[in-house]
Formats: C-alpha cells, structure tokens, sequence
C-alpha cells in the first residue's frame, strides 16, 4: 500500500520553507523534498512586503507540486505564533446517568466552551489541556472511561484573518483546492515536548530570526503564548551598528564567538576584502550578552504575564534558529534567569538542529491529521 504523503509551508522570520514527506518506521519521516525560499518576514502580526511574501509562496507551492507524486489536493500551512493567539475555557457537560464517554461527548464538550464572534479571527486548532470525571480523576483522553460529567480545561488557538486572507488566495490560484492552517506553536509542542513532561507543565520558547514565541504548555494544549520581536538577527544587527560593518561581516563575527570561554587571542581576525579587520573578542561578547539580556528581559515578563508560578522542576527549552547555535548562549540565559535552560531540536538523523524543528513538527501534525 503506498503510503499517504502531505504537503507543509512553514512561515519563519526570514524564509517560507515548503517540505514534502510521508510517515517513516518509529514516528520518522520518508523527506520526498524540502526547499526553502527568503521573503522580508513579519513583526508584531504584519507582513514588511505582502507582493515579496506572495512570491515566495508561488514559488514554494511550486516546488511541492513537482516533488509530490501524488494529486496535490490539499497544502498544510503552518501559523507562527505573531498572526495567533490562544484562548483557554473550562467547560462541562453532565448526563442523565453514568455513560461511557465517546468521542462525539469530546466535541460536544469543546462546542460548548467557546465560539468565535468575531470576523478578524478564525478557529484552527483546539485541544485539551486535561479532563476530569465525576471522581475527580483527571486524563488526558477521557473516550472510553465511564461517568456522569465530563469536565475539561480545553484550549483554542485562532488565526488572524489578515493571514489566511493574504496566505489563501496565492494558493488556491495555484491549482490546489484546499488549504488547511495550523498552529506552529502548538505543533512544536507537541512534537518536541514528550507527553509526559507536557502532563506537569512546560516552557518553550521558539527564537527566530527577527521574532520569538514563549509558550507555557500543559497536556495537549497552549496554556499561554506571548509574542516578541527578537532573534538572531536582532544581535547582528547590534553588532553592525556597535562596529560600523555590514551585516555579513557581523553575521560571520557572531557564530566565531564563544561566550562560556576565554578566548586563545584578544582578536578576532575579520578579512574584508583585501584589508584585514580586528575586533576585540570582549566587546563582540558583550554586545551579543547585551542581547541576550534582553531575550532574558522579555521571557521574564512573559512568564510573570502568564499568571503561572512554575516549579523549580521546569526548564527553559529553547529551539529555532536564533541563539541556539551561539555557544554559550544556553549558558548565558539559565545563569540570568536563574533556571535551567534546554536546546531542543527533532530526534531526526541528518534534521536533529533546533532551526528544522517548526518544519518537521508541523510535518508530523500534518501527517497525524491525514
């Protein structure tokens, strides 16, 4: 039997990457293509180039259809966490007499918890944080157990209809019917945070390239997200301006740095053009630990915003391309926010980077929805 492939556009800070895949053995993935294309990116829920944005969709949606082998009838499409926001209801319903719960009570139960009123807004995931019976028992699948209420803390994820408005069309008009949005937020939590660590609760935090997305997760749920501008491309920046160079030569500055370590020389050697360049590795280390602070600065009040006193237990887990791959970086933000802090990335040979985690996770949502 051959096996059922999908289709996902995943929406960074800096580029729309499309992936073609197909369920592998133990959870992997079969890659059939993954192709990535630069756009200008978005801040606090806009686009900067709606015309570079729709370009770089045709031209993804494009590379999909030539890598599917079957007929491309539907394109999953990732929202980041700038254009959603999450809403959490508790909700119950009771019956006449003990019953066994059935799937068609879980949807009755979510029903009755929330409805969108608004036309800004639509709904693109719902899931459950935990349930709870009549005998206080809580589970995170109540279908099949028997009582006479079922009660849940249940959490909704809506879309902007500024970004399925903009995001649809360019699809659509490329010949495939059907468009399916997804949070890329919630997809991340569930692939790369293992349920039983979700069941207490949990903190991820996904820095880009110009934006970051902090959850706080429980069960199969957002309990709460914030969004802010920053990611890696904010601590070159600051480099390019501190220095005076051009963005490259920042850029290139920032990956040599180690910050847990003192240095073997006092410079950096920098070769621009035919003129060679030093830079004292002390002041690129403050600059980017002076950006640092500031992620540190925004989680912080993200966290105090949640309302969530978190046990000392739970760790920081950082993934996405921004900081993780600075050295020392990780060190840095548990040391100031006094907490440990955790890189995480997919469990995929040759994928196991945090910057393929929004991707592959929104590949195995897809492929779990099919």
């Amino acid at each position: 039997m051959q096996k059922k492939q999908v289709a996902v556009l995943d929406f960074g800070s800096s580029k729309i990457t499309a992936i073609v895949g197909e369920r592998g053995i133990n959870k992997t993935f079969i890659i059939k293509g993954t192709y990535s294309f630069d756009y200008d990116g978005f801040e606090d829920g806009a686009f900067f180039d709606v015309e570079s944005l729709k370009d770089a969709i045709s031209s993804a949606v494009d590379a999909v259809k030539k890598a599917y082998t079957d007929k491309l009838e539907t394109i999953y499409v990732g929202v980041p966490g700038d254009f959603t926001q999450v809403v959490v209801r508790e909700s119950q319903i009771s019956f006449s007499k003990k019953k066994k719960i059935a799937g068609e009570d879980v949807d009755t139960l979510f029903d009755s918890a929330f409805i969108v009123k608004t036309d800004k807004q639509t709904l693109i995931n719902r899931s459950a944080i935990v349930y709870e019976l009549d005998d206080f028992r809580r589970l995170a699948n109540p279908i099949g157990a028997v009582s006479g209420i079922l009660k849940g803390k249940l959490s909704f994820v809506l879309c902007s209809n500024y970004f399925i408005d903009i995001v649809s069309p360019v699809i659509i008009n490329a010949g495939i019917p059907n468009v399916e949005f997804v949070s890329t937020s919630l997809a991340q939590a569930l692939y790369l945070v293992e349920a039983e660590v979700r069941d207490r609760i949990a903190v991820i935090c996904d820095v880009g390239y110009i934006t970051t997305t902090l959850m706080v997760i429980q069960g199969d749920g957002i309990l709460f997200q914030k969004n802010f501008p920053f990611g890696g491309g904010y601590i070159t920046a600051d480099i390019t301006e501190k220095f005076q160079i051009d963005f490259n030569s920042a850029e290139n500055l920032k990956r040599k740095i180690n910050l847990s370590c003192q240095p073997s020389s006092d410079e950096y050697d920098l070769i621009d053009g035919e003129d060679g360049k030093y830079y004292s590795v002390e002041e690129i280390k403050d600059s980017v630990k002076a950006s640092l602070d500031i992620l540190c600065e925004k989680i912080s009040g993200a966290l105090e915003e949640s309302g969530y006193i978190l046990p000392d237990y739970v760790s920081l887990m950082i993934t996405g391309g921004g900081i993780a791959y600075i050295r020392g970086a990780k060190e840095h933000v548990s040391c100031r926010l006094n907490t440990v802090v955790e890189i995480v990335a997919p469990n995929v040979p040759l994928m196991d980077k945090p910057i393929e985690s929004s991707k592959l996770a929104l590949l195995d949502l897809a492929l779990d929805q099919i």
